[in-house]
């Protein structure tokens, strides 16, 4: 069973701006740090069979320029990808990017 206040104090928040080419836009950025190595939590987050451990199911090509759907949730595009380092995807619309970078610890 999951310790939730350990999970919640895991986690590190920020929020901030950066500009976009249509101008100004907020971030919020969420990280944590795992006991894996970078591919294996490459594979959790990229992974159509791993993403619903931990979020929820995803039908759709996981590929760079694919479109996915996750279950009764946002679906978009996979707008960047460099594996195992980053990748980045446009949920809801359009309208929000969801991004993905694995730095060593």
């Amino acid at each position: 069973m999951i310790d939730v206040a350990q999970q919640i104090n895991a986690v590190r928040r920020r929020v901030g701006t950066r500009i976009l080419e249509a101008g100004e836009a907020r971030t919020v950025t969420i990280s944590q740090t795992y006991r894996a190595t970078i591919e294996d939590v490459w594979d959790a987050c990229t992974s159509a069979e791993r993403i619903p451990r931990w979020f929820l199911p995803v039908t759709g090509e996981l590929k760079l320029g694919g479109r996915y759907q996750l279950e009764g949730n946002a679906g978009g595009t996979i707008e960047g990808c460099d594996p195992p380092k980053s990748f980045s995807a446009t949920a809801m619309a359009g309208r929000t990017i969801a991004a993905y970078t694995a730095t060593p610890g």
